[in-house]
């Protein structure tokens, strides 16, 4: 029992080391703009990824290295993810054009009931 907590906490600390280096990597490119608030996320993130190829994808050795992989893959696209979507948001977008810009008419007013004033 306590050899497999032990053998365990190792898988999971590799994984959470696994799941640092991009943002790490991310966070020297930038001069430290890679968000504190993502480093929580992008450790979840890997330990998941992790966690889901030896129970979905393959339980032999290869699972185990290829688990590895993907505790480096997956936070690295959440981080590419959180990049283009920021730079998406910070793009300036033209305003919508209103209904008269657009050409089309305003409906008529509505007419009163008849009976009731």
């Amino acid at each position: 029992m306590l050899f497999a907590i032990i053998f365990l906490s190792l898988f999971l600390v590799g994984w959470l080391v696994c799941a640092f280096l991009p943002w790490l990597a991310v966070s020297v490119a930038t001069r430290g703009n890679a968000g504190l608030g993502m480093l929580p996320m992008c450790l979840f993130t890997g330990v998941v990824a992790a966690l889901a190829v030896p129970l979905l994808v393959n339980d032999g050795w290869t699972g185990v290295w290829l688990s590895f992989v993907a505790a480096i893959v997956a936070p690295a696209v959440l981080m590419a993810v959180r990049r283009f979507a920021a730079s998406a948001a910070l793009t300036p977008r033209p305003p919508l054009p209103t209904s008269r810009e657009r050409g089309s008419v305003d409906p008529p007013p509505a007419k009163p009931a008849e009976g009731r004033e």
